[in-house]
């Protein structure tokens, strides 16, 4: 029978932060890497881009805004190419905050390095600007007074609902890319932490699951970036379309 024991014994850093003032720093510094990172990345590539053969760094961008427009194109038309931006930066700083895990060395453990979206709070800002981008779309196609009488659409006894509603978008935004990140990183300081006494096993696995979360990094990334269009869509939509 496999023996859990050490299971209970270890501690897993997922979850602890470094804190000072209330401000978890560790998220912080890693949410500037990621940052630096992309746009380092984003400038970089903008000056060796060109039209004849493209660099591979050059065809991941161009491929990334190709599926991106055609994203919008299709659920917004061409006149809300101002979403464009927005969602590649927010696909883009997903992606790489969720692939920091694999880095060693940024935490105070220095064999696991967490995701800055594995803290709640990242995910959190990260919903919190979509959806006041967002409800600021909607009241800029609708007006304020259509913005608020969409809450009471038929049937009006509904409207409490439709407010429920629109306060969960951001909460379930957040809450999914928290929720898939954090448990990934749990899997990964509990393989991690099997090295001493299981470590030809741990040796193998952890690099396979540390290949499997950054697979569900990038789908989370990409779900968070096309909510942001959908909900988008939801916000400009009027009640005649």
């Amino acid at each position: 029978m496999f023996d859990t024991s050490h299971i209970l014994a270890v501690n897993i850093p997922v979850g602890d932060h470094i804190t000072r003032s209330g401000f978890n720093l560790d998220t912080i510094y890693t949410t500037l890497v990621a940052c630096g990172i992309v746009l380092g990345t984003g400038f970089y590539m903008a000056r060796r881009a060109t039209a004849g053969v493209p660099s591979k760094l050059q065809l991941i961008w161009e491929m990334v805004v190709g599926t991106i427009q055609d994203q919008v194109a299709t659920a917004l038309g061409p006149k809300y190419r101002r979403v464009v931006p927005l969602a590649v930066a927010i696909f883009m700083l997903i992606l790489v905050a969720d692939w920091i895990e694999i880095l060693p060395g940024l935490f105070h453990n220095t064999d696991y390095a967490p995701s800055p979206t594995a803290d709640v709070n990242l995910t959190y800002a990260l919903a919190i600007v979509v959806f006041v981008l967002t409800n600021a779309a909607s009241i800029r196609a609708r007006g304020l007074g259509g913005y608020f009488k969409h809450f009471f659409r038929k049937p009006v006894a509904m409207f409490p609902l439709h407010i429920i509603e629109e306060i969960a978008k951001p909460l379930t935004l957040a809450l999914r890319l928290f929720g898939n990140l954090f448990s990934g990183g749990i899997m990964i300081a509990l393989l991690i932490s099997f090295i001493p006494r299981f470590w030809a096993a741990s040796i193998i696995f952890t690099p396979v699951w540390k290949l499997f979360d950054m697979f569900i990094g990038a789908i989370q990334a990409f779900i968070f970036a096309l909510l942001t269009i959908l909900y988008y869509q939801f916000a400009i939509e009027t009640d005649g379309h």
